[in-house]
């Protein structure tokens, strides 16, 4: 079995969807099938819930829904709650927002242990920063950036909350060494240039029960983001866990 943990409605920017949403979406099911796909964790962007809520009704079989979460937001424990008891979402999605870096993780706090609680994951998306790193970088890593020994506080202070660092926690050699010791610390191979080395590194580093295929559809194509998994360099064992054996057991999948 085959879990794309990280993929997007079709949007056009973080608080809008595209027009034709729906119909472009069943496009991505489509090539998503022709890939060898079977679930995809559909994200939330901005606060569209109940557009992946809408997807999920459509496609039950298929997808899996994590809520967007806001960190600054004191509404989200309570929506986290409702969507994954009523619902059946699986995780949390936290996005960038203002006061990213220290302040916005640590406004975090309650939906940290409120995903504890429900036993679900929380997916940030993750660039940490890099001395010396420049203006124009940062706008192509998303504007926001946290230091990577913030991973390693997550991991510290929340050893009940399983936390999945999206993009493979973006400068990967860094990131990988920074959670190596937190075993509840997860990454995901979504989206990025697929530079050679990401996922033998990953399994090298973290073990291979600890990373997960992502492919952050539909700004990436979902062939090319399972080849970086299928041609790596590592043992058909691993492949399965991460291709979908570590998703099914971290979001309790039914298969």
């Amino acid at each position: 079995m085959i879990v794309d943990i990280h993929v997007h409605i079709p949007f056009r920017d973080l608080e809008e969807v595209e027009p034709r949403w729906q119909e472009t979406f069943k496009e991505m099911m489509e090539a998503a099938g022709r890939a060898g796909i079977d679930k995809q964790v559909i994200l939330g962007l901005s606060k569209n819930n109940e557009s992946v809520k809408e997807l999920v009704d459509t496609y039950p079989d298929e997808l899996v829904g994590f809520v967007r979460g806001m960190c600054q937001d004191q509404d989200t424990p309570a929506l986290l709650g409702k969507f994954v008891k009523e619902y059946r979402f699986r995780g949390v999605k936290i996005h960038t927002e203002p006061n990213w870096p220290l302040e916005g993780l640590l406004a975090g706090h309650p939906i940290f242990l409120k995903a504890a609680e429900l036993d679900i994951p929380v997916l940030i998306h993750s660039w940490h920063d890099e001395e010396g790193l420049t203006q124009e970088a940062r706008k192509i890593v998303g504007g926001w950036v946290f230091p990577v020994r913030i991973m390693a506080e997550l991991g510290k202070q929340y050893p009940d909350t399983q936390f999945i660092f999206a993009h493979a926690g973006g400068i990967w050699t860094k990131a990988f060494q920074a959670a190596k010791n937190y075993p509840n610390l997860h990454f995901d191979t979504s989206g990025f240039d697929p530079e050679r080395g990401i996922v033998e590194k990953a399994v090298e580093v973290l073990g291979s029960e600890r990373v997960l295929f992502g492919s952050d559809a539909p700004g990436r194509n979902y062939a090319a983001q399972l080849a970086k998994v299928q041609y790596a360099d590592i043992s058909e064992k691993d492949k399965r866990l991460i291709l979908g054996e570590n998703a099914v057991k971290l979001l309790q999948l039914e298969v």
